[in-house]
């Protein structure tokens, strides 16, 4: 099987070189992916493979061109992106330039304390089910688990001279308990995930994984439903991650805002309530001990992963970006340029995103305390978003009453909604102290591409926001 090699590299660029290119880029790929999906004591998914290939993207007369295939294939490649070059030209709608960035020679190794290659693939199915097991109950009518593994094995060579090789790790397992009583249906679930390797399952066992989504759907379950209304919240470290990547982070990607967006011309504004710092953070490697879902030492263009206030002190400073929309909207790259694999094009994608204090940080009893009367939302859940309208609907698995700043009774899982402008600007107070990052790590889907990202946050109180 043919490698990449400098000598091959050379030649893929000696080729384009003779095409008038402003710019291109190789990445390569040898990855290793598995997944185990079981249900109610059956395993259901047993799949381990390699995406093993190359993907050619090149610059020409401002616009780009893609295109992918085996590496042996790299010749046609080369014409095939021409070919969508070509396609582009003739649909033109914007020029494309690039941000500078400086050229990088590296390699990057997740550190791996359990590797993923030396533990077998009946002892994962053996975790998987384990997991599985600790959800049975009479209530319980509907037990999923699954556990994913990725080894991501990636060069990327770019015609201005950087080289960078990756050799990336990441696991993650979750379960999904439905309870049934009557008519009422409530699901619990529960996860962890890394940057790393198998030991991931020392730190929350598959046993702790299955049983804690067991309890939250049982809880529930028992549980009064919530009058719907508009009430003032506490989120707690999930919710802020899941309200900053989801109605805010998106909306600040600048491809998306190439064209629309609720941000769009905002730059330098106040979108936000003064003490908020809206935050995505790549370079951040660790959070409370654990390796971060969505740490990049480098982005899929080679520029350094790094923290971008997207937000300071309710200002809005910057849009997340790749070098074309860097240069397009005259700011720097923020090091958010991602592919899911070599076989699609890097697009603008977030990391580590969290709400974080610009001044005033305050304790999640304080933020009780502040709220007085209200509600206090626990371990956020998937959604919708229009980052065009600006608005969000999310999903809240544990609820509690907050009554003369005190936890009280808790309510069944509900749903919080609203404006993406409004609710930055009804933010109150929120805490440094960031939550357990293994109940906010997850992969993100845009433009049908997946990427790992995550982290929690800290607590954040909401001046009022729609619940139920």
């Amino acid at each position: 099987m043919i490698k990449m090699t400098e000598d091959l590299i050379n030649k893929v660029f000696k080729i384009l070189e003779n095409h008038n290119i402003a710019y291109s880029d190789i990445r390569t790929e040898n990855s290793l992916m598995t997944q185990i999906r079981t249900v109610n004591g059956k395993v259901e998914q047993s799949s381990t493979g390699i995406e093993s290939g190359i993907g050619i993207r090149i610059l020409k007369d401002n616009l780009w061109g893609f295109s992918y295939g085996p590496l042996e294939k790299y010749e046609d490649i080369i014409q095939m992106a021409l070919q969508a070059n070509r396609m582009n030209v003739k649909h033109k709608k914007i020029d494309f330039n690039l941000a500078e960035t400086k050229i990088v020679l590296d390699k990057f190794e997740g550190e791996q304390k359990r590797k993923i290659e030396d533990v077998g693939f009946d002892e994962k199915i053996n975790m998987t089910l384990e997991a599985d097991k600790a959800q049975e109950d009479e209530k319980i009518k509907s037990r999923t688990t699954v556990y994913r593994e990725v080894l991501r094995r990636m060069t990327l060579a770019t015609s201005e001279g950087t080289k960078i090789d990756y050799n990336v790790p990441y696991v993650m397992m979750y379960s999904l308990s439905v309870a049934r009583e009557g008519n009422d249906t409530i699901e619990g679930r529960c996860r962890i995930g890394h940057m790393g390797g198998v030991e991931i399952v020392d730190i929350r066992t598959p046993q702790q994984i299955g049983d804690k989504a067991k309890e939250r759907a049982l809880e529930g379950l028992k549980s009064p439903k919530v009058k719907p209304g508009k009430y003032p919240v506490v989120l707690d470290g999930t919710l802020n991650h899941l309200f900053s990547h989801e109605a805010a982070g998106h909306s600040a990607e600048a491809d998306f805002l190439l064209t629309a967006g609720v941000l769009r011309g905002k730059l330098g504004k106040r979108i936000a309530a003064p003490d908020v710092n809206l935050i995505d953070d790549g370079s951040m490697i660790e959070s409370k001990g654990i390796k971060t879902f969505g740490y990049l030492k480098y982005d899929d263009e080679g520029v350094l992963g790094q923290k971008t206030y997207i937000t300071r002190n309710g200002i809005l400073e910057t849009y997340l970006t790749d070098r074309a929309t860097a240069s397009h909207f005259g700011l720097k790259a923020t090091g958010n340029a991602r592919a899911e694999a070599y076989n699609v094009p890097q697009i603008v994608r977030m990391t580590n995103t969290f709400i974080a204090p610009a001044s005033n940080p305050m304790k999640p009893d304080e933020l009780l305390e502040l709220t007085g009367n209200g509600y206090l939302m626990m371990q956020g859940g998937g959604g919708q978003v229009d980052p065009i309208k600006g608005t969000f609907n999310f999903g809240v698995a544990e609820m509690f009453e907050i009554k003369n700043g005190e936890i009280g009774q808790r309510y069944r899982p509900t749903t919080l909604a609203g404006n993406t402008m409004e609710t930055l600007k009804k933010i109150t107070g929120i805490s440094p102290d960031f939550d357990d990052p293994l109940d906010s790590i997850g992969f993100c889907g845009k433009d049908g591409q997946s990427a790992p990202v995550g982290v929690s946050g800290g607590w954040m109180a909401v001046k009022n926001i729609v619940v139920g």
